[in-house]
C-alpha cells in the first residue's frame, strides 16, 4: 500500500535496527530468531550512508526470502510446504505483513498456510514497560475469541490515551483480524487534537506521536495508515485536512479497484466518520456532511448498519446526510420505525416540519399495535373492556410493546420527548400494571416527566401502581422478582405529590403536609438523596425541629457513605477490579452529589467527584458525574469551571432536562457575581 501525503516514512536502517529488537521482545525467540536473520551490531547504531545501505540491502534481502518461502507454501512437494511453513514461523512478526497479504492469495493451498502461520504467531500482546491496568486487559488477549477480544479493545479504549496508546497500537499493528485492528486505531484517532488533555501540549503529543511510530513502524495496512498520519497530526499540533482527504481518497480508490482485500467498505465509512468529526471541529460543518454524504452508498443495507449511521449522523448534526442516507435505502427505512423516527428528526432539524409530522406518523404506525376489538358481553363480565383480533397472541403483543418501549427510550435519549410520550402511552393502553413491559413504561414515562417538572403527570401515571401496592402486600415482592423495587417509586410518587404542592405556595396545615410528604419519601428510599438535599433547602422558621431532623438525617447519611466508601479503599485490588472499582465511583458520586447540594467539606466532595470520573465506565456514568463535578465546582464559587465542566457533561447527554437547568443556574449566578463586582468595584 502507498503511503498518502505528507506522512512520515523512515529508513530502512531504522527500521532494520528496531523490528528485529521488537520482535525478540514479542516473540520471546532470541536464539531462534538470530538464526533467521542477521543482528546488527552495536557499532551500526551510528548513523551513516554506509550502514544505511546496508541494512536496507539486508531489509530487502530478508524480505525476498520472505516471499520466495511463501510462494513454496504452494508447491507440489509435501517436504517443501513443510520447510517453507517451518523457516517462516522462524521469522516470526517480522514474516507479519507478508503472511497477512498472503491470506487473500489465489493459491488455495498458500492462502490456507498463511492463516494458519498468521494465526500461530506467539505475540506478547503486553510488556513489562505496560502501566498495570494495561497489562490486566490484555492478559492471555491472543486466546481470546473474536468478541472477547474486542471486548478487550473497548476496554483500553476507555482509559487515558497516555495509558493506553501503545498497548492499542500494538493492537493496530498485529490483530490478524482487521475489524479489530481498525477498532483499535478509531479508538485513538477519536481522541481531538485541539481540545483535551493534550491540547496546546507539544511535549505530550509528540510522546504519543513517537510511541505511535515506534509500534507501528513502516506497516501500511489501512489502519496504520490512520495512525501515522494522527501521529503527524499531533507532531505539527493541527488537523491536516489536505493529507486525511488524500488518504480517504485513495482508500476509496483502492476499495472500488478491488487492490486491497483487507479494506472494507465498513473501514473507509468508519474513516469518513473521524475525518467529519474532525472537520466540524475545525468549524466545516458543510464539509463534513459533503464527505459523509459521498460515502454513504458504501454503508451495508441492514439494519445495524443503517441504524448505526443514522444515529451517528444525528447525533453529530449531519441532518442532510441522514436524507440522503434514507433516499437510498427507501424500502429499508419504511419498515423500520427507528429509522422513520430519524428521518423526521433530521427533517426537524431542517425546519422542513409538514415533512417531520408525515415521517414521524409513519413511524409510529409501523410494526403497530392492532386494532382493538369491543369486548362482548362474555368478556365484559369477566372484567375485560376490550379483545384483540382473532390470531393475535400475548405473545405477539409483548413483542410489539417491547419493540415500542427500545423505540421510545432511544427517542426520550435523542430530546424527542413528545414522540416518546406518545409512545409509552400506547403501550400502556395494551399493557396493564400487571405485565412487566407494562409497569416497566409506566415507570420509565414518569422519570422521563419527573425530569421536565411535571409533577401532576408524573403523579398521575405512577398513582394506580401506587395504590395497587399499597392495597397488596405481595405486589412489591412479584415485583422484586423483575428486578423491580416499587418502594422507590412510591417514595417519587410523595415526593413529586409534595414539589406540587410546593409550586402553590402553601402555609399551616398545607405546610405541614409537605413536609410529611417528603419525609414519607425519604423513609421509602433513603438512597435517594435528591428528597433529602429538597428537604434540606426547605425552610420552616415555624418549627426549628425539622431543620435538627433534616440536618441528623444528612448526617447519618454521609456517615454511611464514608463507611462504604473507607471499606473499599481498604480492599485489595480495588484499583485493577473493575467491579470494586464501578462501585467506588458510584460511592464517590453520591457523597459528593449530596455535600455540594447540603453542607460539608466542599473540597473533599470536588476531590471524590473527580476520581469518581476516573472510574466511569460508560457515556452515561461520566456525563453524571461530570453533572456532579460542575455542582462541587459552584459550590465553592469557582463559576468558570463549573460551567466548563456542565458544558462537558452536557455535550454527552445534550438533551438532558436535569443537566440544562443546572447550567443555567450556573450561568446565572455568575451574571450575578460579575455585576456583584462590577457595582462594589464601581462604589
Amino acid at each position: 500500500m502507498a503511503c498518502f501525503g505528507s506522512q512520515r516514512r523512515f529508513s530502512t536502517a531504522s527500521l532494520r535496527f528496531r523490528v528485529p529488537r521488537a520482535t525478540l521482545m514479542l516473540l520471546g525467540l532470541g536464539s531462534v530468531f538470530a538464526a533467521a536473520t542477521p543482528i546488527v551490531s552495536a557499532q551500526t547504531s551510528t548513523p551513516n550512508l554506509e550502514s544505511d545501505r546496508t541494512a536496507s540491502a539486508e531489509k530487502s534481502s530478508t524480505d525476498e526470502l520472505i516471499r520466495e518461502l511463501i510462494n513454496k507454501l504452494g508447491s507440489d512437494s509435501y517436504a517443501t510446504r513443510i520447510r517453507a511453513r517451518d523457516r517462516l514461523r522462524l521469522f516470526g512478526l517480522e514474516a507479519f505483513d507478508a503472511l497477512r497479504e498472503a491470506q487473500y492469495h489465489e493459491d488455495i493451498e498458500i492462502l490456507a498456510a498463511a492463516r494458519y502461520l498468521i494465526g500461530s504467531l506467539q505475540v506478547s500482546w503486553s510488556k513489562e514497560s505496560d502501566p498495570k491496568e494495561v497489562r490486566s486487559i490484555l492478559l492471555e488477549y491472543g486466546a481470546q475469541s473474536e468478541s472477547d477480544r474486542l471486548g478487550r479493545i473497548e476496554m483500553l479504549g476507555q482509559l487515558p490515551l497516555r495509558v493506553s496508546v501503545e498497548a492499542l497500537a500494538r493492537i493496530v499493528r498485529f490483530e490478524r483480524l482487521g475489524s479489530l485492528s481498525r477498532r483499535a486505531a478509531m479508538l485513538i484517532l477519536a481522541q481531538p487534537i485541539g481540545t483535551g488533555p493534550m491540547a496546546n501540549n507539544s511535549t505530550t503529543q509528540n510522546r504519543i506521536a513517537n510511541q505511535i511510530i515506534e509500534v507501528i513502524g513502516e506497516n501500511d495496512r489501512d489502519s496504520s495508515t490512520w495512525l501515522l498520519a494522527y501521529a503527524s497530526d499531533l507532531r505539527d499540533g493541527a488537523y491536516d485536512a489536505a493529507r486525511w482527504t488524500k488518504i480517504v481518497a485513495e482508500h476509496r480508490r483502492m476499495l472500488d479497484l478491488g487492490i486491497d482485500q483487507e479494506l472494507t467498505g465498513d473501514s473507509v465509512v468508519q474513516l469518513a466518520r473521524v475525518l467529519a468529526t474532525r472537520a466540524i471541529e475545525e468549524g466545516s460543518r458543510e464539509a463534513a456532511d459533503a464527505l459523509v454524504t459521498k460515502h454513504l452508498d458504501l454503508v451495508a443495507p441492514d439494519l445495524r448498519a443503517l441504524t448505526e449511521q443514522t444515529e451517528w449522523s444525528l447525533t453529530q448534526g449531519l441532518y442532510r446526510a441522514v436524507v440522503s442516507l434514507q433516499k437510498l435505502h427507501q424500502h429499508a427505512f419504511s419498515q423500520n420505525a427507528g429509522l422513520l423516527y430519524s428521518v423526521a428528526e433530521a427533517y426537524s432539524r431542517l425546519d422542513e416540519s409538514a415533512t417531520m409530522k408525515q415521517y414521524a406518523e409513519k413511524a409510529f404506525n409501523t410494526d403497530a399495535f392492532p386494532e382493538r376489538i369491543a369486548a362482548t358481553e362474555e368478556d365484559a363480565e369477566a372484567g375485560k373492556e376490550w379483545s384483540l383480533p382473532e390470531g393475535v397472541t400475548d405473545f405477539k403483543l409483548q413483542e410489539i410493546s417491547i419493540a415500542k418501549q427500545m423505540i421510545a427510550r432511544k427517542l426520550q435519549d435523542r430530546g424527542q420527548f413528545d414522540w416518546a410520550e406518545r409512545e409509552y402511552r400506547r403501550i400502556q393502553e395494551y399493557q396493564d400494571i400487571e405485565s412487566r413491559i407494562g409497569l416497566i413504561s409506566r415507570l420509565t414515562l414518569a422519570l422521563m416527566l419527573s425530569e421536565q417538572l411535571r409533577h401532576r403527570d408524573t403523579i398521575d401515571t405512577l398513582a394506580p401502581i401506587v395504590e395497587r401496592a399499597e392495597k397488596d402486600r405481595l405486589y412489591d415482592t412479584r415485583m422484586r422478582r423483575w428486578q423491580i423495587n416499587v418502594r422507590s417509586y412510591r417514595c417519587i410518587y410523595y415526593y413529586e405529590t409534595a414539589l406540587e404542592m410546593l409550586e402553590q405556595d402553601p402555609v399551616g396545615d398545607d405546610f405541614e403536609e409537605v413536609k410529611r410528604l417528603m419525609q414519607m419519601a425519604y423513609n421509602l428510599d433513603p438512597d435517594n438523596i435528591d428528597v433529602l438535599i429538597r428537604m434540606f433547602r426547605l425552610d420552616d422558621p415555624n418549627d426549628p425541629d425539622w431543620k435538627v431532623t433534616v440536618e441528623k438525617q444528612l448526617r447519618q447519611n454521609l456517615e454511611k457513605l464514608n463507611r462504604q466508601i473507607v471499606g473499599l479503599q481498604s480492599r485489595r485490588g480495588v484499583t485493577t477490579n473493575s467491579s470494586l472499582r464501578s462501585e467506588l465511583g458510584k460511592l464517590y458520586n453520591q457523597y459528593a452529589w449530596l455535600v455540594s447540594n447540603t453542607e460539608g467539606d466542599f473540597d473533599r466532595a470536588l476531590q471524590f467527584s473527580q476520581d469518581s470520573i476516573e472510574f466511569a465506565t460508560s457515556d452515561a456514568d461520566r456525563s453524571a458525574r461530570l453533572d456532579t463535578c460542575a455542582r462541587c465546582f459552584f459550590s465553592l464559587k469557582q463559576y468558570d469551571k463549573a460551567i466548563e465542566t456542565q458544558r462537558k457533561a452536557l455535550k454527552l447527554e445534550p438533551h438532558a432536562p436535569t443537566m440544562n437547568r443546572q447550567l443555567a443556574e450556573f450561568e446565572a449566578a455568575r451574571s450575578k457575581a460579575m455585576v456583584e463586582a462590577a457595582t462594589k468595584k464601581g462604589s
